[in-house]
């Protein structure tokens, strides 16, 4: 209990290390039901409130201020925020790249409704598929415990089940890269994200078209996935310069670039 107490303890602290006095607020909002928010560059970003929300304030918004920062900011071209989640990597890219069109996916109805919401007014396109390497329909997976989990990947939510919880299956529409740059008219991309639990390898392998015209490309690398040593290879081949922006036990998410990165 003490241990439990200690570890909540720090978590706070972190919290007001990084949000300031307005963690008050996000630790009052879900006691008191109000919609949970941080500040992004004077704008207000809404998360939806579960048992991951607060690891994820704690952990994930520096993680995805470092990607958008780490991007070159004189490229051109379209940028591709694929699992695309609340929207903050887009609102970040939208931001810092004001004159960009910027396309979104994300297939999680529970979900898209704060990504409406954060990149309302902003010129980000929202395409509600889940990318993968195929057109159609397919199975994607989430847990009950979080509805910031979710993966076409059964075995890749599994780590994050509650105890006597069952993983939940959804059929849901599916889009290809390349069905995705057709769809939406794209001719030149200047970064493609892809942070969607596993499947980036299935995205690209078969993707050189599109990479082609590609300058920059980020991906969560987890080295313990089964296709992480041909994601890297892949990405490499393409792009040959590339940098480390935010490494963890098991991984990092990592910018490749066809231009050397500073």
């Amino acid at each position: 209990m003490i241990e439990t107490l200690l570890i909540k303890i720090a978590r706070i602290k972190k919290l007001f290390n990084i949000y300031g006095n307005r963690t008050w607020g996000l630790l009052a909002a879900p006691i008191l039901g109000k919609e949970i928010w941080i500040p992004i560059n004077g704008t207000k970003a809404y998360l939806n409130y579960d048992g991951s929300t607060f690891y994820h304030l704690e952990h994930s918004i520096d993680k995805v201020k470092k990607l958008v920062e780490a991007i070159p900011p004189d490229l051109t071209g379209a940028i591709i925020d694929g699992g695309a989640n609340h929207g903050l990597f887009s609102l970040l890219a939208a931001q810092k790249f004001p004159h960009e069109r910027i396309v979104a996916v994300e297939p999680y109805d529970k979900i898209l409704p704060f990504l409406k919401r954060n990149v309302a007014g902003k010129n980000v396109k929202i395409v509600e598929k889940a990318l993968s390497d195929k057109d159609g329909e397919i199975v994607f997976y989430t847990v009950p415990s979080s509805d910031q989990v979710g993966s076409t990947i059964e075995e890749n939510v599994k780590e994050f089940i509650a105890k006597n919880a069952s993983i939940h299956e959804t059929r849901l529409k599916a889009i290809s890269l390349k069905t995705l740059v057709k769809q939406e008219k794209i001719e030149k991309i200047a970064v493609i994200k892809l942070d969607i639990q596993g499947a980036e390898y299935s995205i690209i392998k078969d993707a050189d078209e599109i990479l082609a015209m590609t300058d920059c490309l980020i991906l969560e690398v987890i080295l313990i996935e089964k296709t992480a040593l041909e994601l890297l290879e892949k990405a490499h081949k393409l792009f040959p310069y590339h940098k480390i922006i935010n490494q963890v036990p098991y991984g990092a998410d990592i910018i490749f670039s066809k231009k050397p990165i500073e």
